[in-house]
């Protein structure tokens, strides 16, 4: 059908009616729309649903009947038709839900794996928190180490100072004997000159009182020198205790010293023997634990390969008897249509049916 309003042209098919766009040249003309626009459940073009309707009025206005033969075999060929297809159907079910199940456990095991994997990360935090700890526990003993050291090196320190005071007190001891030696030997020369000028007593009186008074300031010193050597004997003899008492403390310095070394040596020996222990049962679980999940992931890899393997090949029988069965199913469909005269309950049968690809 042409509608001509003004030399507009449109569409052909009777229930469309839009405009075409102008021709170009001196070619064919299109009598329907080419944009794409579809009718009806099928999507059918505007040529196509024209010829739809122009094969309906042509059944309708045919008298001929349909019998109940035909339409009991036409019922039995799609029935044939369709039932590969719904075996199709619950083949590609059962392979849907075989494939769920399996990524599902997969999916599983990948959980595991994952939350033993954070486990030995905990584990091996653990491990380092116990090693930073016993490293803390070194330095702290090695701080006390460093500080009997320095004690030790204080008490050596004071020792010597007491062994110098010693030494000092000791050579003012030998000054002061020095001095009385001199003081006897000067007594001595006096008492020589005394025997000597005895016979001149009268005339040596002066001399004698000096002499006196030189014994007596002689004696002076010699007894002030007496009390400079006890002095610095009490103070030698002092010092003698100090530098014991120093002796004693330096050598209990060093037993502590001793002591600590020894318990730090033993501290350590037990925290290598632990952290080695502890690190080789981490690794060789970690080793045993990977070794394991390697396994148990080849194992699915190879069981979703045989799967889909299966799943493949099932499909591919499944789509050749699909195939099959939509051509039986297109020469059928193209039988009824090639039929002259088809009946109205024919023509709605086969518009219900589906468009084979």
């Amino acid at each position: 059908m042409t509608e001509d309003a003004g030399h507009v042209r449109v569409c052909e098919y009777r229930r469309c009616g839009a405009p075409l766009p102008p021709a170009v040249g001196r070619g064919s003309r299109a009598r329907f729309c080419q944009d794409g626009k579809t009718w009806g459940r099928r999507n059918l073009s505007c040529r196509d649903a024209e010829a739809v309707l122009s094969d309906a009025e042509s059944l309708r206005e045919s008298d001929t009947e349909l019998d109940d033969t035909a339409v009991t075999a036409l019922a039995d060929q799609v029935d044939r038709v369709l039932e590969p297809a719904r075996g199709l159907v619950d083949t590609l079910t059962t392979l849907r839900h075989q494939l769920e199940a399996t990524t599902a456990t997969a999916l599983a095991e990948r959980d595991a794996a994952l939350a033993e994997a954070d486990e030995h990360r905990l584990q091996r935090g653990r491990a380092e928190a116990e090693t930073a700890q016993a490293r803390d526990t070194v330095e702290t003993a090695l701080a006390a180490a460093e500080s009997a050291e320095k004690a030790k090196a204080a008490a050596l320190r004071e020792r010597d100072e007491e062994l110098a005071a010693r030494r000092a007190a000791v050579q003012e001891q030998q000054r002061a004997e020095g001095q009385l030696a001199a003081v006897r030997d000067e007594l001595a020369r006096v008492a020589d000159r005394a025997d000597a000028s005895a016979a001149l007593a009268g005339e040596r009186a002066a001399v004698i009182a000096t002499l006196t008074a030189e014994l007596a300031a002689t004696r002076s010193a010699l007894e002030d020198e007496r009390g400079r050597g006890h002095a610095a004997t009490a103070r030698a003899e002092a010092a003698e205790t100090r530098a014991e008492t120093v002796r004693e403390r330096l050598d209990a310095a060093r037993k502590e010293h001793a002591e600590a070394m020894a318990a730090q040596e033993d501290a350590l020996a037990a925290l290598r023997a632990d952290h080695a222990k502890a690190m080789e049962a981490a690794r060789a679980g970690s080793d045993r634990r990977l070794a394991e999940l390697q396994s148990a992931h080849e194992q699915t890899v190879r069981s979703m390969h045989e799967t889909t393997t299966a799943l493949g090949a099932e499909l591919r029988a499944a789509q050749s008897r699909a195939d099959v069965a939509e051509r039986e199913l297109a020469q059928v469909l193209a039988t009824l249509r090639q039929t002259p005269d088809l009946p109205e309950i024919l023509k709605q049968l086969l518009d219900r049916l589906p468009e084979p690809s």
